[in-house]
Parts: C-alpha cells; sequence; structure tokens
C-alpha cells in the first residue's frame, strides 16, 4: 500500500484543484468526438508521464522529486491525473482549429510552452523538486509529448471513423 502524504500542504492542494478544475473545464466543452477517442488519448497522456518520470525521476538518474518524499506515495499516483485535462484541450483545440504548416508548429509550442508554465507553477508549489533537471529540459519533452499526443489522437480518431464507415451502412447502402 501506497503511504500517505507526510504533510498535506501547497503540492497537494495544487494538484487537487487542478485535477478539479482541470476535469471540470473538459466537461463542460461541447461534445467533438466520441469519449472513447478522449478515454485512449487520457490514458496514453498518463503513460507518458509515468514512463518518463519512473526513467528520470528515479534512479539511477534521479532527477527530480515528486511531492513530499522520495519514495512513490499515494499522491505521486494522484498526480498523473493532473496532465490528462491539459492533453483533452489541447486535442480538443487542435481537432477545433487544425492548424497545419507554420500554424502547427507555432500551436505545438504555443502548447508546449503552456505546460512549461504549468510545471514551474508546480515546483513552485513543490510538486517538483529539482535535482539534476532544469525546466528547460522540459520544454523539450513537452515539445515531444505535445506532437505524440496529436499524433496518437489523429491515427486513434482516423482509426474510429473508418471503423465506423465500414460497420455502419450509409442511407445509399439501405
Amino acid at each position: 500500500m501506497l503511504p500517505p502524504p507526510l504533510d498535506f500542504d501547497a503540492n497537494e492542494w495544487f494538484i487537487i484543484l487542478n485535477i478539479v478544475l482541470g476535469y471540470t473545464l473538459v466537461l463542460l466543452l461541447p461534445r467533438r468526438y466520441p469519449r472513447v477517442v478522449s478515454i485512449l488519448v487520457v490514458l496514453f497522456c498518463v503513460s507518458i508521464a509515468i514512463i518518463l518520470d519512473h526513467s528520470i525521476a528515479t534512479p539511477p538518474l534521479d532527477m527530480y522529486d515528486i511531492n513530499d518524499q522520495k519514495k512513490y506515495e499515494l499522491m505521486d499516483v494522484i498526480t498523473y491525473l493532473m496532465y490528462s485535462p491539459f492533453a483533452i484541450l489541447s486535442v480538443y483545440l487542435f481537432d477545433k482549429f487544425n492548424p497545419r504548416g507554420l500554424y502547427f508548429t507555432a500551436y505545438v509550442i504555443a502548447w508546449s510552452g503552456f505546460a512549461t508554465l504549468f510545471e514551474w507553477l508546480a515546483t513552485l508549489c513543490r510538486v517538483f523538486t529539482y535535482t539534476e533537471w532544469h525546466l528547460l529540459y522540459s520544454f523539450s519533452v513537452y515539445l515531444v509529448a505535445t506532437v505524440s499526443e496529436i499524433g496518437f489522437f489523429r491515427l486513434i480518431l482516423r482509426h474510429f471513423n473508418k471503423t465506423r464507415k465500414t460497420e455502419m451502412p450509409t442511407a445509399n447502402q439501405q
């Protein structure tokens, strides 16, 4: 069983507040695509966060700590849910505005900047404590993560639409 936080302080409140506000925002958005697509994007985003954190935040690299303790705790698991609303909002706006060319590049840079700013706020609340990590590294990770999320979203949406068309007869086929 994972231990609870040592102290319930700024980092826990930051995480909980962001989860509540983020998911509320996502739930208020008009639906643009099936829920299953959103669920898969959330799972993809959480998976990326878990893989990266376990790769660079644990020994032998141990470049930063998450929350109060050096060892894994309950709030560390809950922290991963904090990223999902941003991923949903990112792909939602991508789907809505469909940026291409330089606009796509600007979109990815803007979202990576937003994510880096969000991480900076998280460090102020001690969600992350850097030992060997620097915020500039995060920006480059977010560039890759944002492009990966969008690519995954496009792949899943294309597959979903293709499967849906082959399974459901159109008015001309009936």
